[in-house]
């Protein structure tokens, strides 16, 4: 029996041990989710930024909003296609070449329907030069020498008329002395009658010719308005066959040569690359806690380059994000708005050949900015949230 004994003590005294080890792992996790609460309600410490931080140059004290975004140039890029109605047009002629720098309204193509539209303009204008011909024409009314034709014959007439009105007389004479017939004197007078009634013709002729009609010069003048009607649509034809830009920028990438039909991505694409802009995708609940004038700092993903910019225009519209992170478990169908930060000259001059690149930008919020962060993100807890 007395064998037995310590077998039955055992487990009295680990049982025992437990209990006094108790209270002191209770103590030891109040103590640490009491320093995780105070962690989370305080701002992020002072710290130095190091080359290539996230937190920018010098130190700062606040509270930050991080986000994923892509550089592009002030107004975004704008993608040049022919004007509508050229469906199925090539290119016949390209006149930039990618890196020049055109200023507003440049022509940088011409379509291969472009020869055919010019030579309907040339036709148009011909029309319309011998329409104002036509009209000078008839507001001048009869040539002088037409004029001073028809007066002789008028005159000629007159004088005919004034001899056979000698000889009606003298005929009328020889009859009532019996010297001619009747029948004579008739022909006397219808001689006189046939020369007054040329007189009569010949004279309103005349008057026609002189006489510049108000319908005729209308009639011209309609003629005049239809043809430079069809100048002018043939210029919008020939202005259709064109390509300009509307606005000044750098040739970024051209994706149509001669030849060739103008797809889906357009002609080229050109941007105004001496004022770049981050353009970030913040999320939807931090959007709050920014404001046009706020300084950011923006890394370049792939040189690590760190920029300065100031936020110049907050979004309107919440969407999916477009830039992804490379984090497997990041959410992707994240809702954000887009932010844009207007990098300042230096920073601009880095960067202008690096249109669409990824980049990771960091918004300084100033601790008197709110209350209590809402979200981690805003408040500096861990690392940034995956834009």
């Amino acid at each position: 029996m007395s064998s037995s004994a310590p077998a039955l003590t055992r487990p009295v005294s680990a049982s025992r041990r437990w209990l006094w080890s108790l209270p002191v792992v209770m103590v030891l996790g109040g103590l640490g989710a009491y320093g995780w609460s105070q962690r989370s309600l305080t701002p992020v410490p002072k710290v130095p930024a190091g080359p290539g931080s996230l937190a920018g140059s010098g130190e700062f004290q606040g509270r930050r909003v991080h986000a994923l975004g892509r550089l592009e140039p002030r107004g975004e890029v704008v993608r040049l296609a022919p004007p509508a109605g050229n469906e199925g047009a090539r290119v016949e002629t390209l006149l930039v070449a990618e890196g020049d720098e055109i200023p507003a309204h440049t022509l940088v193509a011409r379509l291969d329907v472009h020869a055919r539209k010019l030579a309907e303009l040339k036709e148009a204008e011909a029309r319309l030069l011998a329409a104002q011909a036509r009209l000078a024409q008839t507001r001048a009314g009869a040539k002088p020498g037409d004029i001073e034709a028809q007066q002789a014959a008028v005159d000629l007439l007159a004088e005919q008329m004034k001899v056979s009105r000698r000889d009606l007389e003298r005929a009328e004479r020889f009859r009532n002395q019996k010297v001619i017939s009747s029948e004579d004197f008739d022909k006397y007078q219808w001689a006189l009658d046939r020369t007054t009634l040329e007189y009569r013709r010949s004279q309103q002729l005349l008057d026609a010719i002189r006489e510049v009609r108000e319908t005729d010069v209308r009639v011209q003048e309609t003629e005049v308005i239809a043809a430079e009607a069809a100048v002018a649509a043939a210029k919008e034809r020939v202005e259709a066959a064109e390509v300009r830009n509307p606005t000044a920028g750098r040739i970024l990438k051209i994706h149509t040569r001669p030849g060739e039909k103008v797809g889906d991505n357009g002609l080229l694409e050109l941007g105004d690359v001496t004022h770049m802009q981050a353009v970030a995708e913040v999320f939807e609940g931090d959007v709050g806690l920014l404001s046009p004038g706020q300084q950011a700092t923006v890394i370049v993903d792939g040189t690590r380059d760190e920029l300065r910019g100031q936020i110049v225009e907050l979004g309107n519209i919440v969407a999916r994000k477009v830039v992804l992170t490379n984090d497997p478990v990041s959410d992707t169908d994240a809702r954000v708005v887009e932010v844009r930060v207007q990098l300042d000259e230096q920073s601009a001059r880095r960067v202008e050949r690096l249109s669409n690149a990824r980049v990771e930008v960091t918004f300084e919020i100033p601790s008197t900015t709110g209350t209590a962060a809402s979200s981690p993100t805003a408040a500096g807890i861990g690392p940034p949230r995956s834009r």
